[in-house]
């Protein structure tokens, strides 16, 4: 496999994977959802938000349902014609920039910043430079990445949420309290309420999930450690949705390949 041939590999991988995930989004009806009929405008201190209230488009996207239809369509259409003309870097942009207003979308209506796609944008990143900075590219969302991670548990240990043993207690609690009511049956339910019952199995849960993120320290100083960091990104993402019920999974996942990509020399 050439240098081209192998960029391309993993381009059509993610923008693949990236496109079956607003393809589900779509078929389970969460893509009009995300975006279509929002009660309020939310814009915090973010001057994002701001800008997006200035310019006029989440009311004219949000508040019509055709067009909120549209848009979704636009934004799964570019995805596979970025596929299609794997070679052309600019469809690839535009792809990024429908889905970056997409989310800013999401967040928009919510009122709060969610993380769903937030993998989405670090996987896509190398794809906007050119073939001769690409690995450098891949690099530098690996770092972005391992920075997420690893501020997300310094944060926690820094703010001392590790000297709670029943925090997580609670946060399971709260967090399953509608399905714990309804779906009580369920082994997810069963196992949430094991934990409830032995907070210190919780907080075991809770100080691995902690170091998982602060051992994504290790990929700003070497690459030696990726593996284990593309397996940790999965471990947490999948104990993050079994036991938090958080459907982050999807997007965060796909920030594997950055972790095992290797790069090749390109030929003279």
């Amino acid at each position: 496999m050439n240098y081209r041939s192998n960029i391309f590999f993993w381009k059509r991988l993610v923008l693949s994977v990236i496109a079956l995930a607003l393809m589900y989004f779509w078929y389970s009806g969460m893509m009009l959802h995300h975006i279509f009929d929002s009660p309020f405008y939310y814009k915090g201190a973010d001057v994002t938000y701001w800008l997006m209230h200035w310019s006029g488009l989440p009311k004219l996207v949000l508040h019509n349902q055709f067009n909120a239809m549209a848009f979704d369509v636009l934004l799964i259409f570019s995805f596979i014609v970025s596929i299609a003309f794997i070679d052309k870097r600019g469809f690839t942009v535009l792809s990024g920039i429908l889905l970056l207003f997409y989310q800013l979308q999401f967040n928009y209506k919510l009122g709060y910043h969610t993380h769903h796609l937030f993998g989405f944008h670090f996987a896509l990143l190398p794809f906007y430079f050119k073939d001769t900075v690409f690995p450098h590219a891949v690099r530098l969302a690996g770092m972005l990445t391992c920075l997420s991670y690893a501020f997300a548990g310094f944060s926690k240990l820094f703010h001392g949420a590790w000297m709670v043993w029943d925090s997580f207690t609670n946060v399971l609690q709260n967090q399953h309290a509608a399905y714990l009511y309804f779906e009580p049956d369920t082994f997810r339910s069963q196992t949430v309420m094991w934990l409830i019952g032995h907070p210190w199995a919780g907080y075991g849960f809770f100080l691995c999930g902690m170091l998982l993120q602060i051992s994504f320290v290790t990929g700003l100083l070497t690459t030696r450690f990726h593996k284990w960091l593309a397996c940790f990104i999965v471990l947490f993402h999948l104990m993050d949705w079994w036991l938090m019920n958080l459907g982050v999974f999807m997007g965060m996942v796909t920030l594997v390949w950055l972790f095992v990509y290797k790069p090749l020399k390109e030929a003279a």
